[in-house]
């Protein structure tokens, strides 16, 4: 039998370990149809049974706020899995227990998986699993995620579920208001066990396929479930408890879905006014959505008292909070914070990561490179053959390669902040810094990695949960001043601001901060206007990080950036090659002043002209920069025929002014990164648009400021 099991939880609570150590290396990514976030599955056996795990997004509730709620509650009331496998984090069961109740509400056979039961235990806890089984009517299994124990009767409990269909009904335990509030809108709908109110075919409205829209996810006024309609949709008719329940807490997700007569209506709002007027006789101004949520809460506190449930700390103080007590403290929260980053970076990008970046551009260039060389001389190839390879694929895919030490150092330390629990500390803190952009503090280490890497700053916004922050955040990390731009300031100060070149460079980017938050503001108003969600904040408890999980988070990460930024780097590094080492004429050529790339330079030349650099050998030293930023500096040398980079300080100022030589550093500080960071913008947003709107930003940005620095500069006299 083929069993589909639907992995739900909130985050932290150990779902990516259960996910792991139940799929280890069979799982495969994708994304979800029609939104940008990640979809997790993976196949693996149970019993006699092929079984199918979708790791559902982490959640705290299923409501229609966010994309990943969306998806959760979508997912499993339309595709209707054979079971829900629910991981609950033992350590905090109030806050998780409420999770489990809107699950049950959606009535699908459900195991409820209690992680980190050992963690409980050690520190004096302790809850009666089979007593809270039996008052759940669900099958409730102690086990450890990260020490695999307790899987052999997890399996058992699935293979149960899935075979035996019990369904869930928490509605039974809920106060009596809010069950006869639940019974007089059933009855409104056509009575319990009838769900024609809500058959696809007649009260659901339908869209066409094409009429999805890929770059916004779900929306809500088209209909279904959570507004999100999956591939492959089918008639489905959701638990008419849950859909009562739903038109309790005011879902105008809900409404909108169904198609309801007046009377229907008018019953429905009168069931809604009466359990709103009986709470108000107890919590004056409450309103429904509050009203549930009490109730479930209140049943949480009721099954965890007639289990005996005792909290750790009820016994011994947590650890967690003894740390957070300096970790959090309201002065020292920020300084150690800061501190934490700044040993990341200097370990990264300081000696350890150059010495290992010096070994990885030796084994390209002076290995790989030298063998190649000779192997082509050898074998008498071509110039041509032998610049391809040499002058394109190597040096351009190898200019890549060399940061791989990098980019695994950074996701190193990234990976062991995570799971030791204090990269939500960080997002908590600069928090409050990021919200008047929009953003929220997940943005904020992204960001601060673009000063190291562009690339890996994009690819690490994947840990902003929210879409709509994760692109708002992809499009504005390049304006932080990347690593590889330094020699290019370091050539242009050494020419032409030697006496103040700190000055200059912290003008820099201290400009590329400010633009950076401007464009935030403006992305804020225009494009990004809606889909900003609440964000909610979770303080794990402090944890030891598995070295597994990070090795494995590892793998993924560089097997990831090297075949798909890779390929494309690729491809761009040949497409470059041929541009600069060929005529319009398709002929072969030596000087690069007659190359394609020339022509194109002095195409474009004129365009940058208003910015004090309008010369064709300036903008193809610009275009070189898109493969690297590093190459605009051994681009100025050839074409300038410098045999050093202290030749070429001393011939640049025949050729641009102090003026235009700082309009210059402007651009490129703004303009389009790398084709490395442009294949993970690609990659990250799954969007063509919003990457061309990035690409967009960035190039009218660059050339609006250089613009003014030049022409203000200009009648300053400068």
């Amino acid at each position: 039998m083929n069993i589909t099991i639907a992995l739900a939880g909130n985050p932290n609570s150990g779902k990516t370990t259960l996910f792991n150590a139940l799929t280890g290396s069979n799982q495969y990514v994708g994304n979800w149809p029609g939104v940008t976030v990640e979809r997790k599955e993976a196949r693996f056996q149970i019993g006699d049974d092929q079984a199918t795990l979708v790791d559902l997004p982490g959640v705290y509730s299923l409501s229609p706020y966010s994309i990943e709620e969306n998806i959760t509650r979508h997912f499993i009331a339309q595709h209707s899995p054979d079971v829900v496998l629910n991981i609950v984090d033992a350590t905090n069961l109030e806050r998780n227990l409420y999770l489990t109740l809107q699950l049950m509400e959606l009535e699908r056979p459900m195991v409820v998986a209690l992680n980190l039961m050992d963690e409980l235990e050690r520190h004096g806890g302790k809850i009666d699993c089979a007593a809270l089984s039996k008052m759940m009517k669900t099958p409730v299994v102690p086990i450890s995620a990260k020490k695999r124990q307790g899987f052999d009767q997890l399996f058992e409990a699935i293979h149960q579920q899935a075979h035996d269909k019990t369904l869930p009904r928490p509605v039974e335990r809920y106060d009596a208001s809010t069950r006869q509030a639940v019974a007089e809108i059933v009855a409104a709908l056509g009575g319990a066990g009838s769900h024609s109110a809500f058959d696809v075919s007649e009260h659901f409205q339908h869209r066409d396929e094409h009429e999805r829209d890929n770059d916004h996810g779900p929306r809500a006024e088209h209909g279904h479930i959570g507004g999100y309609v999956d591939e492959g949709d089918v008639d489905f008719a959701p638990p008419v408890d849950w859909v009562a329940i739903k038109f309790l807490e005011g879902d105008q997700t809900m409404y909108q879905a169904a198609y309801l007569t007046g009377r229907q209506k008018e019953s429905i709002r009168q069931a809604v006014e009466g359990y709103v007027e009986r709470g108000r006789c107890i919590h004056p101004g409450i309103d429904g959505l509050t009203l549930v949520a009490d109730c479930r809460y209140r049943t949480i506190e009721r099954a965890l008292k007639e289990t005996g449930f005792l909290r750790s700390s009820d016994k011994h103080e947590d650890i967690s909070s003894r740390i957070d007590k300096v970790m959090m403290n309201k002065y020292l929260a920020f300084p150690i914070f800061l501190a934490v980053m700044a040993l990341m970076f200097a370990l990264t990008f300081g000696p350890v990561g150059s010495f290992l970046t010096t070994l990885m551009d030796a084994l390209v260039n002076n290995v790989l490179g030298a063998a190649a060389s000779a192997a082509l001389m050898a074998g008498g190839a071509p110039q041509w053959v032998y610049s391809l390879v040499i002058e394109g694929i190597i040096a351009g895919v190898g200019g890549v390669l060399v940061f791989l030490p990098q980019i695994l150092l950074i996701f190193l330390f990234m990976s062991i902040l995570e799971d030791s629990g204090y990269m939500s500390r960080a997002a908590f803190i600069t928090d409050k810094l990021l919200r008047k952009m929009g953003l929220s503090g997940r943005s904020f280490i992204p960001m601060l990695m673009g000063f190291g890497c562009t690339t890996t700053a994009i690819i690490a916004a994947r840990g902003v949960e929210n879409e709509r922050d994760r692109r708002m955040t992809i499009m504005l990390t390049p304006f932080m001043s990347c690593g590889a731009r330094l020699p290019v300031y370091g050539l242009f100060t050494a020419a032409f601001f030697s006496a103040n070149r700190g000055l200059v460079v912290f003008s820099l980017y201290l400009l590329g901060m400010l633009v950076m938050v401007g464009c935030g503001l403006l992305l804020r108003r225009t494009v990004f206007q809606s889909g900003e969600t609440p964000f909610v904040m979770e303080l794990p408890p402090y944890r030891m990080p598995t070295p597994a999980n990070v090795l494995r988070r590892l793998w993924d990460r560089a097997k990831d950036f090297l075949t798909r930024a890779g390929t494309l780097i690729f491809a761009m590094s040949v497409v470059i090659w041929f541009l600069q080492s060929f005529s319009p004429q398709l002929q072969f050529v030596t000087d690069s002043s007659q190359s394609m790339f020339a022509k194109i330079g002095g195409f474009i030349a004129p365009i940058f002209a208003p910015l004090g650099f309008g010369d064709w050998r300036k903008s193809v030293a610009l275009l070189s920069g898109l493969v690297a930023k590093e190459a605009v500096v051994s681009s100025l040398q050839v074409l300038y025929a410098c045999a050093d980079t202290a030749s070429l300080a001393g011939t640049l100022p025949g050729f641009f002014t102090p003026l235009s030589a700082f309009s210059f550093l402007v651009f490129i500080l703004l303009y389009t990164p790398c084709v490395a960071a442009l294949a993970a913008m690609r990659r990250e947003m799954h969007s063509a648009k919003y990457t061309l709107l990035g690409i967009g930003l960035q190039l009218a940005v660059a050339y609006t400021i250089a613009l003014v620095v030049y022409q203000v500069g200009l009648l300053l006299g400068l």
